[in-house]
C-alpha cells in the first residue's frame, strides 16, 4: 500500500472517492495526507466528486408562523438512502449540532456552508445571521448595520472563487419591501470580500407576496417565487433584477406545497402539482425566457386508501386538535404536496410523510426523518427543504474570513476523533474494490503485531 500512495496522482484518484468526515479524520494519518487533502487541485477534484454522488442530506424546518420569531421552529433532518457511508449518516446530528444558538432560522444552504439567522423576540431584538460549516463546526456571525433589512434572506458560497475574483467567498442578500413603496423590492449585500453590507441601487417592481422560503441560487443568480407564480430574479454581479412569469397552469391562490423552484444541471426548474397532473419545467434561457415542459406525471399512482391515510388522521388530530379538511374522505382525495426538485428527483409530502420520485429511473422512494415521522401538509406556513452536500471545499473558510472581518465572531475547529485502523481498513476495502491490490493481502492493524510465544509444557505431564 505503501507504493500506491507514493504517487500524488493515484492517492488523490483514490481519497477523493471517500466523504468529506473521513477525510478530515484522515488528515490525522500523517502530514503528508494532511498536504495532499489540503491541496486546492484535490479540492477541486473531491468537490466535483461529491456533486457527483449527490446530496447527503436533506434540511427540513417547519415554523409555526411566517418568519418563525414568534412561535419558533420544529427541527428534523433527513438523510438520503444511497451507497454513503456511516459517516455520511451522521451529517445530520452533526449539522443540528453546529448551530450556535437553539431555534434558529434556517435561509440557505451552499456547497457545505449553512446561512441560518436568530430568532427576533422581546428578550432579543438584535438580528444575527450565523454562516456554519457542520463539518468543522466552526461559525461567524454577522450583524446588518447602516441598512435596512427584512427577515428574507439569500445566501450563496463559492469556494473556488466567482466570475470577478478567484479566493473563496460567500454573499448573503436580504430582499425586502421598501420603506415607502410596498408595491417594490430592494436589495441588501453582503460579501465576505469586503466585510460590509451594502443597499443596491436596483429595485424591482412587484407587488406580489414572496414566499419565505422558496428561492434558489443557479450561476450567479438568486430566483425568488412570489404567491401569485411569478419568480423574481437577481445578477449578482451586475446587480440587476426582473421578474419572470412562471409555466403552467393557474394554481388556486392560498393552496400550500403547490409549487417550488429546483436546479438539476444548472438549470432552473419550476415544478407545480394540481389535482391531476405534476409538472416540471426547465429554463433553457434565462434572457429569452424559453420555458420547456420537461416531465409530466399522472398522480393517480399516488393515491392510496387505508392505513395510511388513518395515521395520518390521527397525526393530525393530535397536532392540530380537529381534522384538517372536510373532502379528505372523498374518494381519490390525495393529499400531496411538493417540496423541491433538485438533480431530477422532485421531493414530496404525501400524506404527511417525505417522499421522492426519481424521473431517471421512475422510483418512488419513502424516507425517514431525524427526530420527526409526519410533516404537517396543511401547516399555516410551508416547510423549508433545503439539500445540503458536505465537500471539503468548505473546510477553512471561516477561519480565514475571521481573520480578514473584525466585527464577527468564532469557535475554532472541532477536532475529530480518529482511528488510524479504521481509517486505514477503510481504504484498503476501496484500493480492493478499485482492483488496485490483491484480495488476500494482510489488513492494516494500525499497530506491529506481536510474536506469539509457544507455552512451555511441563516435564511432569
Amino acid at each position: 500500500m505503501e507504493a500506491i500512495f507514493s504517487n500524488d496522482d493515484l492517492a488523490m484518484e483514490i481519497l477523493s472517492r471517500f466523504s468529506a468526515l473521513q477525510l478530515s479524520r484522515f488528515k490525522c494519518v500523517s502530514k503528508r495526507w494532511k498536504n495532499l487533502i489540503s491541496d486546492p487541485s484535490f479540492l477541486r477534484l473531491h468537490h466535483q466528486r461529491s456533486q457527483l454522488r449527490g446530496i447527503t442530506t436533506l434540511l427540513i424546518q417547519q415554523r409555526s408562523d411566517i418568519t418563525g420569531d414568534r412561535l419558533g421552529c420544529r427541527m428534523s433532518f433527513f438523510t438520503t438512502c444511497g451507497p454513503f457511508s456511516e459517516d455520511d449518516r451522521r451529517v445530520p446530528i452533526m449539522i443540528r449540532d453546529s448551530f450556535p444558538a437553539k431555534g434558529v432560522v434556517i435561509m440557505g444552504s451552499s456547497n457545505g456552508l449553512v446561512c441560518c439567522r436568530s430568532r427576533q423576540t422581546l428578550e432579543q431584538r438584535m438580528l444575527v445571521i450565523f454562516i456554519c460549516n457542520p463539518i468543522t463546526r466552526e461559525w461567524i456571525s454577522l450583524r446588518p448595520t447602516n441598512c435596512h433589512v427584512g427577515h428574507i434572506f439569500a445566501f450563496a458560497f463559492y469556494p473556488f472563487g466567482s466570475s470577478s475574483n478567484k479566493a473563496s467567498c460567500f454573499k448573503v442578500v436580504s430582499i425586502q419591501r421598501q420603506k415607502y413603496d410596498q408595491n417594490s423590492y430592494s436589495f441588501v449585500i453582503y460579501s465576505s470580500e469586503t466585510g460590509k453590507w451594502k443597499t443596491s441601487m436596483e429595485v424591482c417592481h412587484c407587488e406580489d407576496d414572496l414566499n419565505e422560503n422558496k428561492y434558489i441560487h443557479i450561476k450567479g443568480r438568486f430566483y425568488w417565487l412570489t404567491k401569485k407564480q411569478r419568480i423574481i430574479t437577481f445578477d449578482l454581479e451586475e446587480e440587476l433584477s426582473g421578474v419572470i412569469i412562471a409555466p403552467g397552469p393557474m394554481l388556486r391562490y392560498g393552496v400550500r406545497n403547490s409549487d417550488c423552484l429546483g436546479d438539476s444541471d444548472g438549470y432552473l426548474h419550476y415544478a407545480c402539482v394540481d389535482e391531476s397532473d405534476l409538472r416540471v419545467w426547465m429554463l433553457k434561457d434565462c434572457h429569452k425566457l424559453d420555458w420547456v415542459l420537461k416531465h409530466q406525471l399522472n398522480l393517480d399512482q399516488f393515491r392510496v386508501e387505508g392505513q395510511v391515510m388513518t395515521d395520518y388522521l390521527q397525526f393530525s388530530i393530535r397536532r392540530v386538535g380537529c381534522i384538517p379538511k372536510d373532502d379528505i374522505f372523498a374518494p381519490g382525495y390525495l393529499a400531496l404536496g411538493i417540496l423541491t426538485f433538485y438533480d431530477e428527483v422532485i421531493y414530496m409530502i404525501r400524506w404527511g410523510r417525505l417522499e421522492s420520485y426519481n424521473f431517471r429511473n421512475g422510483v418512488l422512494k419513502r424516507h425517514y426523518m431525524y427526530h420527526a415521522f409526519f410533516l404537517d401538509h396543511y401547516n399555516y406556513v410551508p416547510a423549508t427543504v433545503l439539500p445540503y452536500l458536505a465537500t471539503l471545499a468548505a473546510n477553512g473558510v471561516l477561519k480565514v474570513k475571521q481573520n480578514s472581518i473584525d466585527d464577527l465572531t468564532s469557535v475554532p475547529a472541532t477536532v475529530l476523533p480518529c482511528s488510524t485502523t479504521s481509517a486505514m481498513s477503510g481504504l484498503l476495502g476501496l484500493i480492493r474494490s478499485c482492483g488496485f491490490v490483491a484480495s488476500n493481502s494482510s489488513s492494516y492493524q494500525g499497530t506491529r503485531k506481536r510474536k506469539r510465544i509457544k507455552p512451555v509444557r511441563s516435564p511432569h505431564l
